[in-house]
């Protein structure tokens, strides 16, 4: 692949540590312990100086949980002074007023705040931990307070996709600028709860109700792990308040982002969890750029079944991960989509 046709990452996740004080159902990194392998503070810098070279507009630091890293703030200025938008994913626990200024100090932009539920049973329940609900709860005020935007980022599963409105309607109450919607996933530790993943028509809802609020033009709102919501849209709303209001964000992987996880290792996706590298072994420079299976994911045209024939294979492109865990092949069609070949063919899906 010829070097101009390879694409720059939009967004880099940089999972920093393993280690977490949460013990989530759905944890992509299977995070607890700190990993004797994790990447030191100056490996941790190379990996955003290639972040940097490879021209990314955005890092997301997170974990695992990344403020019980002790160089979190060393790293920010690292990243910030590289000429990158930095900004931390977190369960928001951590962040007292007090932590949420040397944040901003450091030159974070943003947090992206966890929160699985409208109530504290719901995310606590999920999360695993009495009292998380409160804490997190407190760490988005306390962002606010101190003037650091944050996003509150749900991920929705069999028990709790109907709070979606309530959720939604908080994260604007307490000051949050978007909410990043992710749809479960059935990889990590995920894999052991297999009952909680959504089905067809809960997921088609999902996508009408985020339509319906986004419309609204109250908060901005994201998509992950459910590509169809992008085709939907593009049928269903007028193309000046697409392009006015609307964010398309998945997927991405491999494409417009990339996974670094705390031993280095490199992954198309947090969710799409095929291993392309290690930044130890091969910076993350030549692993964008020469990995066959980056390029084999860059070509929609490698794609099976119905996506490799879908209209919206481009932007949609199916989720490559529940592509993955449900067969082993990257590029299988994605079980979960429910569109017709005949709709993805010749008259668009309604």
């Amino acid at each position: 692949m010829e070097d101009q046709k390879i694409p720059t990452p939009a967004l880099v996740s940089f999972g920093i540590t393993r280690q977490c004080d949460l013990k989530c159902k759905h944890c992509y990194s299977d995070a607890g312990e700190r990993e004797a392998d994790e990447l030191s503070t100056e490996e941790a810098k190379r990996v955003i100086s290639d972040v940097a070279e490879l021209g990314a507009r955005l890092i997301i630091l997170d974990g695992g949980e990344p403020t019980l890293r002790k160089d979190l703030l060393e790293l920010i200025f690292f990243s910030t002074g590289k000429g990158l938008r930095t900004v931390i994913g977190s369960h928001g626990m951590s962040l007292t007023r007090e932590f949420a200024v040397k944040l901003k100090n450091a030159g974070c932009k943003g947090v992206a705040i966890s929160l699985d539920g409208a109530d504290a049973e719901t995310h606590d329940q999920w999360r695993g931990v009495g009292g998380a609900w409160a804490r997190t709860i407190q760490g988005a005020k306390n962002c606010a307070e101190a003037g650091l935007p944050f996003q509150i980022a749900p991920l929705l599963h069999a028990g709790n996709w109907t709070q979606l409105r309530e959720i939604a309607e908080f994260a604007r109450d307490i000051g949050s600028e978007a909410v990043e919607l992710f749809d479960f996933v059935p990889a990590g530790r995920a894999k052991m709860h297999p009952d909680y993943e959504l089905g067809t028509e809960e997921r088609k809802k999902i996508i009408e109700e985020t339509i319906s609020l986004q419309r609204k033009g109250d908060l901005t709102f994201r998509v992950i792990g459910l590509p169809q919501y992008w085709p939907i849209v593009e049928r269903t709303v007028p193309e000046d308040e697409i392009l006015s209001s609307f964010v398309r964000s998945c997927c991405a992987a491999g494409t417009r982002y990339i996974t670094i996880m705390s031993n280095g290792d490199v992954i198309p996706c947090m969710v799409l969890q095929v291993k392309v590298g290690n930044v130890r072994e091969r910076s993350l420079v030549e692993i964008w750029r020469n990995s066959q299976l980056l390029q084999d994911l860059r070509n929609r045209d490698n794609l099976k079944g119905k996506c490799g024939i879908c209209r919206y294979r481009k932007t949609c492109a199916g989720a490559r991960c529940k592509a993955y865990e449900k067969s082993g092949d990257i590029l299988a069609e994605d079980p979960t989509c429910w569109f017709t070949e005949d709709e993805i063919r010749e008259e668009g899906i309604d």
